[in-house]
């Protein structure tokens, strides 16, 4: 379920450039993405909890249901303005790389909340999945400007964000299901961006043309609700751990997508770290 959510989530810079060439602004694309996408997490709360029994004594708890809408504050508010504001400032190319430090943090920060190492098939992982992605978006090619390092402070928090987001969902959904906890969260996030875009643009501004509200459709049904849910559910399962992990499989969708539908041509370098990324959630996988 990770790996799929990761999948269809790498779609999303290919969505957000078309729109940008539609002439619509980050804060658009983000604002009006966000609200758009609630009543779907509504509706799949409710048909996956149709579908599934609460497990006994886990009631909807005050601290859990604040702890989410936190969650989704810090990552899907806070954090995704920082990725945009930083898409501002820096390439895509060295966005990437920095975004995908997130399974570091989660890592370390697992390991200091629990006091237990990580698992030498964790670890392994780790390395081979960073250094693929590294490879990926051919990083290391990469010269930075001093304009251009505030930028990349805001990948990382935006990278801890996602961090935060992955730990708290990892016990959340255990108790509140990945449905119900996706709906809190992305909920809490919609309600922040909907009032950030009314001081920085205004609702009442909005006019869009029809191929822009077909695109923004799209992005929300197939890299937003869905792979959102699928990531939460997969996190419920497997842990954020190695969620985390396995959901760096994003960066070589998102080669792979680019080089089909835009010609973009790819290295030996991306090759071998689409293979590195691979080789490294199979790592955790191959025994499960």
């Amino acid at each position: 379920m990770v790996a799929a959510g990761a999948v269809l989530l790498a779609a999303k810079g290919l969505f957000a450039k078309h729109l940008y060439v539609l002439g619509l602004s980050f804060n658009d694309v983000a604002a009006i993405r966000s609200v758009m996408a609630v009543p779907g997490f509504a509706l799949l709360a409710w048909l996956y909890q149709t579908r599934s029994v609460a497990p006994a004594g886990h009631g909807l708890a005050r601290n859990d249901m604040l702890l989410a809408v936190l969650a989704g504050l810090i990552c899907y508010y806070l954090g995704a303005l920082a990725n945009f504001y930083a898409l501002t400032i820096i390439d895509a190319s060295v966005e990437r790389p920095l975004l995908f430090a997130y399974p570091i943090f989660v890592v370390l920060i697992s390991t200091v909340v629990t006091r237990k190492p990580p698992s030498p098939r964790v670890l392994l992982a780790l390395l081979l999945t960073t250094f693929g992605v590294i490879l990926v978006t051919d990083a290391l090619r990469t010269e930075l400007s001093a304009s251009e390092w505030s930028g990349m402070a805001w990948i990382l928090f935006c990278a801890l964000s996602i961090a935060i987001y992955f730990l708290i969902s990892g016990e959340l959904t255990q108790r509140l299901g990945s449905g119900l906890f996706t709906l809190i969260a992305m909920t809490a996030a919609a309600i922040g961006m909907a009032i950030h875009y009314q001081f920085a643009e205004g609702w009442e501004n909005i006019d869009l043309a029809e191929a822009a509200w077909w695109t923004l459709i799209a992005l929300v049904v197939f890299s937003t609700v869905l792979p959102l849910f699928l990531m939460a559910e997969g996190v419920r399962r497997v842990g954020a751990a190695k969620a985390s992990l396995i959901s760096t499989l994003g960066p070589p969708a998102t080669a792979l997508m680019a080089y089909e539908l835009t010609g973009e041509i790819l290295s030996a370098g991306q090759l071998a770290g689409i293979g590195l990324v691979v080789i490294g959630v199979l790592a955790l996988e191959i025994r499960r």
